[in-house]
C-alpha cells in the first residue's frame, strides 16, 4: 500500500506541552497511575454541550475538534478512533445504578455515553459529518487498526482524502483496584522516571489519555510518514522478528538502515523479552525513544508515542529522560521502527519516516 502522512496533532496527556519546553518539568506518577492534565474544554467546546458530556468525552471531543481546527478544514472525509475501554466512568456509574435501581427507572444517559463510538458521534455532530464514521475496540491494538484502516480506506482513492484518527483511554479508581489484584501494577516501585529500569519486577504504572491526528494520502507539510502497519496477535517472539524483518524488506530497508526505535518498554519483566529480542535483531546501538515511563501502561499509549515522535520530527527538543538506550539522536531521524505490545497478545509493528 502506499503511505499515509500526518499533518497535525492534538493530545490531552499526563505530561505537559509547552512549544518551547515540551515535558518540562517531567510529571511523575502518583500512587502508580498518571492522570492527563486537562485543557481548559470551553475553549472548544459548547459550554451548553460541556456540561452533559463525561470527562472521556469531553477529551477525546476537545483533541479532535482542535485537530481539525489545526488542519483549517470544516469536515473530516472520514473519522476513526480506537480505544481499549471506552468511557469506564459511565459504564461503571450505569452499572452501579442497575443494582442501585433494581434495574428499574433507569436513566440511559449513563448508557448512552459509555457506547464506545459517543466521541465519534459528539465529532460527526459538531462538525456536521455524515462520512465513513468507525470505532475499533482492539484492545492493544485498536489505535493501530485505525490508521491501518485509514491506510486501507485511503489508498482506494485517488483524491486527497482527510481523516480524523484518533484514540482514548481513561483510568478510574475501581478500574486501577481491580487490575492491581491481578498484578497490573507494581507493587514494590521507585517513581515513573525509574520505571525503565524496574523490568526485574512484575507490573507497570497505570495511565490514560487521548491523541488525535489529521491523516492524508498526500504529503504536503507532513510530520511524518506511516509506511507500513502490522499486527499481530499472541505470537510467539520469533514471528515478532519475522515480520519486523518482512516489513523492513518489503521497503528496501536494511536493519542499519533504522536509525530510531519507538520501543513499548514498561518495566514489566513478564513484557521485556520481546523488547530485548527486537534491539538484539537490529544488532546496531542507535537511539531508543520511550514514553511508557511518560504517560502510563494503556491499550492506546500508542497514540501517545506517535504524537511525541510526531513531535520530536518537527524538531522540538526532547528531555534527556525519554530516551532508553545510546542516547539522542545527532540528526534528525529518517527511518523509523515502531514496536509496541499491550500484556503480550497485541503487537504491533510500524515503518515510519520523517
Amino acid at each position: 500500500m502506499t503511505p499515509i502522512y500526518i499533518t497535525h496533532t492534538s493530545a490531552i496527556t499526563p505530561q505537559h506541552q509547552e512549544p518551547n519546553n515540551l515535558l518540562q518539568p517531567l510529571v511523575l506518577d502518583k500512587d502508580a497511575r498518571f492522570t492527563v492534565i486537562e485543557p481548559d474544554y470551553s475553549t472548544v467546546i459548547p459550554p451548553m454541550q460541556m456540561r452533559r458530556m463525561s470527562r472521556i468525552l469531553k477529551m477525546g471531543v476537545y483533541c479532535g475538534m482542535d485537530c481539525i481546527a489545526q488542519a483549517d478544514i470544516a469536515q473530516p472525509d472520514g473519522i476513526i478512533t480506537g480505544t481499549g475501554k471506552g468511557s469506564m466512568i459511565d459504564t461503571e456509574k450505569f452499572v452501579k445504578e442497575l443494582k442501585q435501581y433494581n434495574e428499574e427507572a433507569m436513566n440511559p444517559t449513563p448508557f448512552i455515553l459509555s457506547t464506545y463510538n459517543a466521541i465519534n458521534g459528539a465529532i460527526a455532530l459538531q462538525t456536521k459529518s455524515t462520512g465513513y464514521n468507525q470505532t475499533f475496540v482492539h484492545r492493544g491494538s485498536s489505535f493501530e487498526v485505525s490508521l491501518y484502516d485509514a491506510q486501507l480506506k485511503m489508498n482506494n482513492s485517488e483524491d486527497k482524502q482527510q481523516y480524523l484518527i484518533g484514540c482514548f483511554d481513561e483510568i478510574t479508581d475501581e478500574y486501577f483496584l481491580v487490575k492491581s489484584k491481578i498484578y497490573y501494577w507494581k507493587k514494590d516501585r521507585q517513581a515513573s522516571i525509574n520505571l525503565l529500569d524496574q523490568s526485574s519486577s512484575s507490573g507497570s504504572i497505570a495511565g490514560e489519555g487521548a491523541a488525535f491526528f489529521m491523516v492524508t494520502n498526500k504529503p504536503e507539510n507532513a510530520l511524518l510518514t506511516i509506511h507500513t502497519i502490522d499486527i499481530l496477535s499472541k505470537p510467539a517472539p520469533g514471528e515478532v522478528i519475522y515480520n519486523i524483518n518482512a516489513a523492513l524488506d518489503k521497503l528496501g530497508w536494511k536493519t542499519q538502515d533504522v536509525d530510531l526505535v519507538v520501543l513499548g518498554v514498561n518495566g514489566d519483566k513478564d513484557d521485556q523479552h520481546f523488547y530485548d529480542l527486537v534491539l538484539e535483531n537490529l544488532e546496531l546501538e542507535i537511539p531508543v525513544l520511550a514514553f511508557k515511563h511518560l504517560c502510563g501502561e494503556y491499550e492506546t499509549s500508542g497514540g501517545f508515542a506517535i504524537w511525541l515522535t510526531s513531535k520530536l520530527l518537527n524538531e522540538n527538543p526532547l528531555p534527556d529522560e525519554v530516551w532508553y538506550t545510546a542516547g539522542r539522536p545527532k540528526n534528525i531521524p529518517k527511518k523509523i521502527l515502531y514496536y509496541n505490545h499491550y500484556r503480550g497478545q497485541n503487537h504491533n509493528v510500524m515503518l515510519i519516516g520523517k
